[in-house]
């Protein structure tokens, strides 16, 4: 299956991941819809991306925004909701409403895509969703990020059942080189990644490229629906 001439929307499509698979879409000859919750960022996005990218200031866990912004678009062929906000080391112990985001944008933003994005497609879209290894994995503090993951997953799997024949999986991207990394390990990012790559059968982590190249397969590939890709260098095995 092509993508040339394909409108595709990616929700936290102004860095990492999102602007990656962007690229990748653009690439292959389609139109792209990036949304972020940051302006200048999103401005900037767009620049790199060309006449073919169009940027949106959405809260992805707004409904009524999620709402607007399909509203405004009259056909849509692939969406990829990539958009999360990780919250760090968030014990239960801690306000709940400080770890409450991991939840909403990630989970509530995907099932807005779907309930506003699916009646905008035609038979042979798709939807992908973004997991994590922490659904299967989850570390220290990380209990609200897996549940949400873990949900995404579940998530999916219904919802390729209820939105049939529009296909919808997952991926669930394991340790990948993008501005986050920087933001929670900061200095310390030379020895962390050293140390985990070291335990990975491919001996480094992931390129947003990478993950960029999986989103693309799952909008392609029309004989998959209701699965969760890994692309985590190995993690799983490690």
């Amino acid at each position: 299956m092509s993508l040339k001439d394909q409108t595709i929307v990616i929700l936290g499509g102004s860095s990492g991941i999102g602007l990656a698979t962007a690229r990748a879409a653009i690439g292959e000859g389609a139109r792209v819809v990036i949304t972020g919750r940051t302006r200048a960022t999103l401005d900037a996005a767009a620049a790199q991306l060309g006449k073919e990218a169009r940027a949106a200031a959405v809260d992805s866990s707004d409904e009524a925004a999620m709402r607007e912004l399909f509203a405004g678009i009259d056909h849509v062929d692939h969406i990829f909701a990539n958009a999360g906000n990780v919250v760090g080391d968030a014990k239960l112990k801690m306000d709940i409403a400080a770890i409450r985001p991991a939840i909403d944008v990630r989970f509530w933003g995907a099932v807005y895509a779907a309930k506003f994005g699916a009646p905008k497609m035609h038979a042979g879209g798709s939807i992908v969703l973004m997991s994590g290894t922490a659904a299967v994995r989850p570390i220290s503090g990380s209990a609200v990020g897996s549940a949400a993951c873990a949900a995404v997953e579940g998530l999916a799997r219904s919802l390729a059942i209820d939105l049939a024949p529009i296909r919808v999986n997952a991926i669930r991207p394991g340790l990948i080189d993008t501005p986050l990394i920087d933001r929670f390990v900061g200095e310390r990012k030379e020895s962390f990644l050293k140390s985990y790559a070291a335990r990975l059968p491919v001996k480094r982590i992931g390129r947003p490229e990478e993950v960029a190249d999986a989103v693309l397969f799952l909008m392609k590939n029309g004989f998959v629906t209701g699965i969760t890709l890994p692309i985590d260098g190995g993690g799983a095995i490690s």
